[in-house]
């Protein structure tokens, strides 16, 4: 019962208070191109880690960000795997999940970077969720592989909804793009990275940073707090290298190649720390 309970909790805290300022979240796909861009707002006391875990043989090589929730879980939230497929959530405004079933096992705060081990394209993702309760959840997904497919998953108004990429990228902020009517929209960072997306005249890593760096955002609280883009990202899907950026300065990013640095094993590295030092 202590189980259930701490599980419940954990739950709820995960998917309903997962994300709890704005995010924004894009890709694309040209050519041979394949990227996505993802800028993460949250409180800049966060301390945000990055880590790396190599593939066994039941599971996928992965980068995961993310931080510590209830002091001591490390919950991913967002991430890439070695089969090139990626993940991001966004919050969304309050909405009833699909009903309970007794068929469907149910999803715990280890269901983000468990997707990134078992699943290599979106297709393949999409049917691993159908197998899932999503209880009190307020957050879509986007999900990408390095072929260029993309699809958002909602669950909303008591169903999932998958929305597949139709043109040649696809965006999510903070509303339900199969309900916006339920708030949230419109939304000006929505309307900003579509309106430059459609406009684009390449697809590179240089172009997708200014777009981040257009909607990325920054508030002081009264009480003296920070929030705002804390880190933003640059997939590029097809090569295997992950740009990260910290805290809006779009300009100096650090570079990984998922490849090179699962080889080193099991490890990971504070944002913090890793911007303080260079690498």
């Amino acid at each position: 019962m202590k189980y259930l309970f701490l599980s419940l909790l954990l739950i709820a805290f995960v998917f309903y208070y997962g994300k709890a300022l704005a995010c924004t979240i894009f890709n694309a796909n040209q050519d041979n191109i394949v990227l996505v861009g993802n800028n993460e707002d949250w409180n800049y006391s966060t301390d945000v880690e990055v880590w790396f875990v190599p593939s066994t043989r039941e599971s996928y090589g992965r980068v995961c960000f993310g931080w510590n929730q209830f002091l001591f879980l490390q919950v991913a939230q967002g991430g890439v795997n070695d089969q090139g497929l990626f993940f991001d959530w966004a919050l969304c405004p309050k909405s009833n999940p699909p009903k309970f079933s007794f068929k469907k096992k149910i999803a715990t705060f280890s269901l983000p970077e468990n997707l990134l081990a078992k699943c290599s394209t979106v297709d393949e993702a999409i049917r691993w969720l159908k197998q899932y309760n999503f209880l009190y959840i307020r957050s879509h997904i986007m999900l990408v592989d390095k072929s260029g497919a993309s699809a958002v998953i909602e669950w909303v108004k008591g169903k999932m909804v998958v929305i597949k990429k139709k043109h040649n990228y696809q965006v999510i902020t903070n509303f339900w793009l199969s309900h916006p009517e339920l708030g949230k929209f419109p939304c000006r960072r929505y309307d900003k990275v579509t309106e430059m997306m459609e406009k684009r005249n390449e697809t590179s890593v240089e172009y997708f940073s200014s777009i981040l760096k257009t909607v990325s955002q920054y508030k002081r609280m009264e009480d003296g707090e920070e929030t705002g883009t804390i880190y933003s990202n640059v997939y590029d899907l097809v090569n295997g290298e992950v740009y990260i950026y910290y805290k809006r300065d779009l300009e100096n990013p650090i570079k990984f190649n998922l490849e090179k640095e699962l080889k080193k094993g099991k490890h990971s590295y504070k944002l913090k720390s890793l911007f303080l030092k260079g690498n």
